[in-house]
């Protein structure tokens, strides 16, 4: 190895050369700026060397390498390379017939030396070139395809991308291939020169790519790190650093795989501290990539820094050891290099290289995108550029990224040379076209063109700012550099590590000058600048904020109000702008004084302008006066004149003067008091007009009122804090001085025995407030003595007789001469009560005196013994409270006085009963009876008292007595509740009823007995006792919103809205997820006599007849019965209260009379619509009246009674088949020795019973729609639409009535149940005859014959089929349409099942009862009896229809196992999402109802899709021809056609029936209900009439 010659590095201070120095040859070229430049980067165009560049292409071919620096090395693609400096002058031509063929020049470097140059070519050679001499120093060739296994190079044709000398040396260097290839070359000069090479990497398994190799380069100073050669490689899998010298050693490596999850797990850790802490260091976190395609490595070598001396600091060196920067795809890592040294035993380091290199991790950093390369610029910045070729610079100290430059000023071309050998996408490499040397990036752009670009200094910011005459940014700028906050690279100025140190010192110096230099650049062009240049206010202002705050930044107020204010004091306007920007500043703090010239420019301008005088006294109130800063007379002038009173009374407090303010702001507050109440004397008028006339446009604000200024001044000063901030005024001395005098004004220390003659003048300061606001002045004393701080005010009495002036001074050391400020203001006080009983004092009010005494008693009998009372004090001050005539303050004064008597007890009570009761002190004078134990009396001054509100007090009392140990209290109280029981009921009988449950001598009987002759009260203590909550359920809110929807929706005439059909919610399943929320359904006890009960029902059917029903089944399962039903029905008939009575007829079993009852009302609300809408009487004859709005309102509310009257009559109908349902399946003992045949006759009793209330139900309202309906037909052309519209509005509200009741009927006759026949109810309804007509006044208790007559003729079919029509065709839903419509099919009304299957799609359903058709009891009613086989029914599922004759199904119905399924998960669905809700689930009393509803609720979907014929049925080839061998009958019965025809039907027969079917053919009867034998040939069939003639449906 040859000793080291003179190196040069990249990061070196440029030296000087031969051809001169760097910078000259560089910096000074012929360039021109890039259009590019940006505010951080300069780019500059090389035109002396671009313009080369054209004719070396065309003499030597495209470049395809570059190498920048101290030297221009161009490599082209004839593999010749070109030296040159950058004036375009070539030095070298490097190049031989033997070079030709490797191929083109791929990667360059030079030695340290800059003497030695290596270069790599595309087919996998590697030269070492001498080019001053133009020869070759070494070859290393690649590996031919018939070379040795153990040969070591490059595979051939594989281009070299990376090349470099190991350190000082030329004779170490590496080499890597695009493969992937690292080899260590090593030439060794002997007697023959020889090449020695090893591998450093190898291709590794798998897609992996090998970015990029460095070395450690040779830096500034020597560092042990350089003999130990270090080399880095970097691939998309792995980042190594090997050792070369004494053999290649591993020292470094870290996984890609490794760096990815520890990044993951970082990156987790941030996010959980950015939730819990904002992130306030600006960095951006992004993702990691899930592939590196991109890559760069680069090495910072040992680099020593001189600082020159300067003035106050010596020069400087500072050392830093090398470190090493590699990105993976958008991740850059920062690793600093520390030698790991060899310790001997003594525990030294021992002497030369290092052993080992130990690497830490610095920062890792995330850019927005990949990066492509990354370089060094100095110790602290990284420069990279993207993929996208977007170039930053990375601070390392800061972690500060900032972009530089968006693009480069052309394309840069990277070479392709991984993805061409590899065949894999990855990023092209950019080390050969574009390199960083000495601060300067050297870029190769497109073809011909080369660019170097640097970053600017801070003073070329600037200087680049003011050029453009961008004033106000470049001091914004400067004044950031400052204070180090641009959050952006600087270069050239010192960095600083902490606050305070001395490059943060350095740098403030530097830039200090830099700020005041720009400014006066800036004001001199704007204000001094060329005449013709005009300036906006908006650029003026803008300029004055920039330096004001550029100004505070440095901290140099002398040039702030000093040069700056100059420039702006030559105009108003702009002294205006120059003082409305510093406000702010003044407000937030950052200006604490002004100079007096600034602070007199502002007050004279402030003050000029109305608005702005609110403001100029904030900012008097931010600043800091001091004596001698400023005028004092033109600031309290304008603050006097102005009404600034809050600044006012704050100048002089920090002049040190806190009574100077007092006295000016109470003479305020009084003249504008007396200008208020215009009691004014002439001089006052006077002067309030001269003030007004200079504060004509003055707005004065609230908190600005003298009022107001001057409490919460006192307030704050008395505590030791200043105002209005109310920070603490310090020393403690201070504050204490500042307290004492302001007590002392208001409260003069005079001796109590010696009282002033002159009460007005001594105490006008205190007076003078109590004027102003006494209320507000008591509150000020009750703060001040609550804060700890007046513990620490002692005030000195002095007397006031100037004879004894020599005895006061002698007597000062004695403690009675020194009184606490809380014992002067109760003497105080006394005094000025005193004197107003005595004359002297006119200045206070009564109603003054009053609250002034209460607060000092008050204060007396709290602070005991701190404050002391002589016996003749209390007693005087206690007769002036009882004889001190003022209404308004008695609650305060009898409080007052109470105190006293509780403190200090008089020696007779009796002498107080009758002042006090005078004094209206009635809480006292129930004090007074307590002690002297009349407790009675003592109840009774609650009753006495004028408020009523006190009245309610007396109960606690009550309790309170009745609780005591005290026999004699328990009787007074006694007393008292029999003696005043009216009058404790009225005012509040719960109360009441809560005291007597304590008091064991007095119970309810007693109370209600003494309250018999007031039965309105003793209604109220009833209805405490047995009803505390009345009417709770009218008053609920959700109850009250529901009804007022009803009523909408009734009143907006809602057509659409459907009727309930089911049964009653009563009946709905409620589900309990848990045990503690299921209801207690234990028995309720009646803790009160029935006798109880009974009267207050009577009572309520007096005073509240709504609450009768309500209360009724609030309290019907208590135990033992708490009223006898006979008694309800009686009290109900009496005072007329229906929905009582028709309780107690249920609850007794009179289902009819209340049925009737039920009726009769509503036939009364009927009347009264129908007598509420006029009808016309002829066509001639004009309508009576106009329905207006008021009267359809009324209307309404009697539709709505009769709809709740018909509602209630469902409810009946409903409960008694309820009941009487129970009673048949559990007989009562009275009916359980019945037979069977007497069993039937009962159960046909109660089945006639049933229908019979039915029967009557629907004969009404069927009677009401019908007469409806005839009015409206009968109505003239002539009537009104008002009149119309009103009767259409009553029509359709009975047909929702008619609707209604059909839904309850339809269910009720439902098969589930065999007690009600719908066909004996219509049947009956049609046969119906008709009556004679009655007149008008008939009894409301007429039913359907009533409405008949009107028409003279009864119902029949076709009326029937219209109104049950209508009644259908009113629902929505399809559910509700196929439940309808199956009960009427199952009972065969108006319509044929052929019929309804072809529109409704509606299944055959047959009845529960094990028959195949009608129910028992009308297959009996129609004389047949059923036959063997018809009975094969009954062991069938009764979902299956079967043939009669067979006995085989004639069709299977599938819904009940999908209907189960569906409900099933419906039922689990909504158990997911409600955890307590009521399912819309019905109860039914057996399971085929029950699934019968649930296939309803189901119907959505088609019949067809669940019907499928039976297994006989599915032998037939042709199924629709087999579906026609199904004929079913209406009577129930069906048969297969040949089953039918097997019986011998003859023709005759057939003919007779007169059917056909929809072939034509004729279709028979059915054979079971005309009676046919087998055996009888000749027999004709029994035919009948109804139902079951000649109808058949062949399915």
């Amino acid at each position: 190895m040859e000793p080291d010659s003179p190196s040069s590095t990249p990061f070196s201070a440029p030296e000087p050369t031969p051809e001169g120095e760097y910078e000259n040859r560089i910096a000074n070229l012929s360039t021109t700026p890039a259009q590019c430049t940006t505010e951080y980067f300069s780019w500059r165009h090389l035109t002396d060397l671009s313009a080369k560049v054209p004719e070396l292409v065309g003499q030597f071919g495209s470049i395809t390498a570059s190498l920048m620096g101290d030297y221009v090395v161009f490599g082209t693609d004839s593999g010749a390379i070109v030296l040159g400096d950058y004036l375009g002058r070539v030095k070298a031509i490097l190049g031989s017939q033997a070079t030709a063929t490797y191929g083109s020049v791929s990667a360059l470097a030079f030695s340290a030396d800059l003497l030695a140059l290596i270069a790599g070519y595309s087919r996998g050679h590697v030269v070492v070139w001498d080019w001053a001499k133009g020869t070759t120093v070494s070859v290393s060739r690649p590996v031919q395809p018939g070379d040795s296994p153990d040969a070591v190079g490059h595979p051939l044709g594989t281009a070299i991308t990376s090349v470099g000398f190991i350190g000082k040396s030329k004779h170490r260097y590496f080499s890597s291939s695009a493969g992937g290839h690292v080899l260590y070359h090593h030439i060794v000069r002997r007697l023959i020169t020889t090449i020695s090479t090893v591998w450093l990497a190898a291709p590794e398994n798998g897609a992996s790519i090998l970015f990029e190799v460095a070395s450690l380069p040779c830096g500034t100073y020597e560092s042990p790190l350089d003999e130990i050669g270090l080399v880095a490689v970097l691939t998309s899998s792995h980042a190594t650093v090997l050792k070369t010298q004494h053999g290649v050693e591993q020292q470094f490596r870290l996984s890609y795989q490794q760096q990815k999850q520890q990044q993951q797990r970082q990156q987790q850790q941030q996010q959980q501290q950015q939730q819990q802490q904002p992130n306030t260091t600006g960095i951006l976190k992004r993702k990691f990539s899930k592939r590196p395609y991109a890559g760069s490595i680069a090495w910072l070598p040992a680099l020593k820094h001189k600082r020159p001396a300067t003035a106050t600091d010596p020069a400087e060196s500072e050392y830093a050891l090398p470190m090493l920067a590699f990105s993976w795809g958008s991740n850059i890592h920062v690793l600093s290099i520390q030698p790991d040294y060899e310790v001997a035993a003594n525990g030294a380091a021992m002497n030369g290289a290092p052993s080992r290199v130990r690497f830490e991790r610095e920062i890792e950093w995330t850019a927005i995108e990949d990066v492509a390369i990354c370089r060094w610029i100095d110790a602290e910045t990284i420069l990279y550029m993207t993929q996208s070729q977007r170039i930053f610079v990375l601070e390392i100290e800061q972690l500060q990224e900032t972009e530089i430059c968006k693009s480069p000023p052309s394309y840069i071309a990277g070479q392709p040379w991984t993805t061409l050998a590899t065949g894999i996408e990855a990023e092209p490499s950019y080390a050969q076209v574009m390199s960083v040397y000495k601060r300067r990036m050297f870029a190769m752009c497109g073809a011909s063109a080369v660019y170097t670009g640097r970053l600017l200094t801070w003073t070329e910011r600037l200087a680049l700012l003011v050029d453009q005459h961008d004033f106000i940014d470049a001091i914004t700028l400067a004044a950031g550099f400052y204070q180090a906050r641009t959050g952006q690279i600087v270069v050239g100025l010192p960095q600083s590590r902490r606050v305070g140190d001395k490059n943060a010192k350095r740098r403030e110096r530097l830039v200090g000058s830099k700020v005041v230099e720009l400014m006066h650049s800036a004001l001199s062009h704007t204000f001094v600048g060329a005449p013709d240049q005009q300036h906006s206010d908006a650029s003026t202002r803008a300029l004055a904020s920039v330096c004001v705050e550029a100004c505070l930044s440095i901290d140099n107020q002398q040039f702030l109000f000093g040069d700056l204010f100059d420039y702006y004091l030559a105009d108003p306007a702009r002294l205006r702008m120059f003082l409305e920007v510093i406000e702010p500043f003044i407000l937030s703090g950052q200006i604490e004084r002004l100079p007096p010239q600034v602070l007199n420019a502002m007050v004279d301008s402030y003050a000029t302008t109305p608005q702005l005088v609110r403001r100029l006294g904030e900012i008097l109130m931010s600043l800091r006066l001091s004596p001698g800063e400023f005028d004092i007379d033109r600031v309290l002038s304008t603050c006097r004149q102005h009404h600034l009173w809050r600044t006012f009374a704050r100048v002089w407090l920090s002049m040190g003067d806190p009574l100077a303010p007092i006295t000016s702001i109470v003479e305020a507050a009084k003249a504008s008091r007396r200008q208020g109440s215009g009691d004014s004397s002439a001089q006052d008028v006077a002067e309030t007009q001269e003030t007004a006339a200079s504060t004509s446009s003055l707005v004065i604000f609230g908190d600005e009122t003298a009022e107001v200024v001057v409490f919460d001044y006192l307030d704050m000063v008395i505590r030791g804090r200043y105002y209005p901030d109310g920070m603490a005024i310090l020393p403690q001395q201070r504050a204490e001085k500042y307290s004492k005098l302001i007590c002392e004004l208001l409260f003069p220390p005079i001796d109590t025995n010696q009282p002033p003659n002159d009460i007005d003048s001594t105490f006008a300061t205190l007076l003078a407030l109590a004027d102003l606001n006494t209320d507000r002045l008591l509150f000020l004393l009750r703060h001040v003595l609550s804060d700890p701080f007046m513990d620490y005010i002692n005030i000195i009495v002095k007397p006031v007789s100037e004879s004894n002036h020599r005895a006061s001074e002698r007597s000062l050391r004695r403690a009675s001469q020194v009184k606490s400020f809380l014992q002067i203001v109760v003497d105080t006080i006394f005094m000025l009560a005193k004197a107003v009983e005595l004359d002297k004092c006119v200045a206070l009010t009564r109603r003054q005196v009053g609250l002034l005494s209460s607060f000092a008693i008050a204060l007396y009998t709290t602070r005991f013994p701190l404050v002391f009372l002589k016996d003749e004090t209390i007693a005087e001050w206690a007769d002036i409270l009882l004889h001190l005539d003022d209404a308004s303050t008695r609650s305060e004064r009898e409080y007052a006085f109470e105190m006293i008597l509780k403190l200090n007890p008089p020696q007779s009570y009796a002498d107080y009963i009758d002042s006090s009761r005078a004094a209206g002190f009635f809480r006292v004078l129930e004090h007074i009876y307590r002690m002297q134990g009349e407790y009675e009396l003592a109840l009774c001054t609650y009753l006495e008292h004028p408020e009523y509100a006190y009245h309610r007090s007396v109960f606690p009392a009550i309790k309170e007595l009745a609780t005591s140990k005290d026999a004699s209290a328990l009787t007074g109280a006694t007393r008292f509740v029999q003696s005043h029981a009216r009058e404790l009921a009225d005012i509040d009988a719960e109360s009441l009823a809560d005291a007597v449950e304590v008091m064991p001598a007095l119970g309810h009987n007693t109370l209600i007995e003494a309250l018999a002759e007031h039965q309105q009260s003793q209604f109220a203590y009833l209805r405490a006792l047995l009803d505390p909550i009345p009417d709770a359920l009218s008053r609920s809110p959700q109850l009250q919103t529901q009804a007022q929807a009803a009523a909408h929706a009734l009143s907006a005439g809602d057509e659409r809205l459907p009727p309930d059909i089911g049964l009653s919610e009563e009946q709905h399943i409620v589900v309990y997820p848990f045990l503690s929320l299921v209801p207690d359904n234990s028995e309720k006890s009646s803790k009160y006599p029935q006798k109880y009960h009974e009267r207050y029902l009577e009572l309520m059917c007096t005073y509240s007849p709504g609450s009768v029903l309500r209360y009724l089944r609030q309290n019907a399962d208590l135990s033992p019965e708490p009223f006898r039903l006979s008694y309800v029905r009686s009290i109900c008939t009496e005072h007329n209260v229906g929905d009582g009575l028709v309780w107690a007829l249920v609850r007794l079993g009179d289902f009819s009379g209340a049925l009737q009852t039920l009726l009769g009302q509503a036939d009364k609300e009927i009347e009264i619509i129908r007598a509420a809408v006029p009808v016309p009487a002829g066509a001639l004859v004009p309508e009576p009246a106009v329905l207006g709005e008021v009267d359809r309102e009324r209307l309404i509310e009697h539709l709505d009674a009769a709809a709740r009257n018909i509602a209630s009559c469902i409810d009946v109908c409903k409960s008694a088949q309820s009941k009487l349902s129970k009673d048949l399946a559990t007989p009562p003992p009275a009916h359980s020795h019945l037979e069977n045949h007497e069993k039937d006759s009962y159960r046909s009793m109660v089945s006639s019973q049933l229908c019979d209330l039915w029967l009557a139900l629907l004969q009404q309202t069927l009677g009401y729609l019908h007469t409806t309906n005839r009015t409206l037909d009968g109505l003239y052309a002539t009537a009104l639409a008002q009149t119309r519209e009103a009767w259409q509005l009553v029509l359709k509200r009975q047909r929702w009535m008619l609707q209604g009741v059909l839904d309850a009927l339809i269910f009720a006759a439902s098969p589930a149940s065999s007690f009600i026949s719908l066909r004996s109810i219509i049947q009956q309804l049609i046969a119906s005859g008709t009556t004679s007509s009655t007149d008008d006044g008939e009894s409301a208790k007429a039913d359907i014959a009533r409405s008949s007559s009107a028409a003279g003729r009864s119902l029949d079919i076709a009326e029937m089929q219209h109104l049950l029509g209508v009644a259908v065709g009113a629902y929505k839903t399809e559910a509700q349409l196929m439940a309808l419509t199956n009960v009427l099919v199952d009972y065969d009304l108006f319509t044929t099942f052929g019929q309804l299957l072809r529109s409704q799609k509606q299944g055959w359903r047959v009845a529960a009862t094990g028959n195949v058709g009608l129910s028992s009891a009308v297959t009996a009613a129609s004389g047949a009896a059923p036959s063997g086989r018809a009975l094969l029914g009954k062991q069938r599922d009764y979902d299956d229809l079967c043939c009669t004759e067979c006995g085989e199904r004639l069709f299977v119905d599938q819904r009940r196992s999908q209907c189960l399924a569906g409900w099933r998960k419906q039922l689990g669905q909504y158990f997911e999402t409600n955890a307590l809700r009521v399912l819309d689930l019905h109860v039914f009393e057996d399971k085929s109802t029950q699934l019968q509803w649930l296939k309803l609720r189901s119907a959505s979907v088609t019949y067809d899709k669940f019907l499928s014929t039976s297994t006989a049925a599915s032998s037939s080839t042709n199924a629709e021809e087999h579906r026609r061998q199904i004929v079913l009958f209406k009577c129930g019965h069906g048969y297969h056609r040949p089953c039918l025809a097997g019986r011998g039907a003859k023709p005759a027969a057939i003919a007779s029936a007169g059917g056909s079917d929809e072939h034509g053919q004729m279709l028979p009867e059915c054979l079971q209900c005309v009676g046919w034998e087998r055996d009888s040939d000749e027999q004709q069939p029994s035919r009948h009439t109804g139902p079951h003639q000649r109808q058949a449906v062949a399915v």
